[in-house]
């Protein structure tokens, strides 16, 4: 025979809703750092832009490139804390490691090695 007890807790744990917002946090910092690298890149020149001489830039804009490395090291380290805080968490029964922030941490790797390479 199970007993069902009620659940008393009146709001959520404290980690888990720290751990929500560091998973938005590396989220939107990508997206971020995402937006703003294809805005800053060099644009194509098209048929249009040969025809009509119209100007087109030819390099990066350093402007915007100064706010995308900074953006990709909040996203890695929002991942990295938010997967030590989730592991801190995974004694609970239902409890499971989220993807997101994997996929952000990665993400936010190859893009801070690519952007090292490249800018510096």
């Amino acid at each position: 025979m199970s007993l069902k007890l009620p659940n008393r807790r009146k709001r959520t744990d404290p980690l888990l809703r720290l751990l929500t917002w560091l998973n938005a946090l590396a989220v939107v910092c990508l997206l971020a750092a995402l937006c703003l690298t294809a805005i800053a890149k060099p644009e194509l020149e098209t048929f249009f832009d040969r025809y009509y001489e119209i100007p087109v830039r030819q390099t990066w804009n350093r402007d915007l490139l100064g706010y995308i490395g900074p953006l990709l090291g909040v996203s890695l380290l929002s991942s990295l804390s938010g997967l030590f805080v989730n592991r801190q968490r995974l004694r609970r029964k239902g409890d499971y490691i989220h993807a997101t922030l994997v996929i952000c941490l990665l993400l936010s790797l190859v893009g801070v090695g690519l952007f090292a390479r490249k800018f510096w």
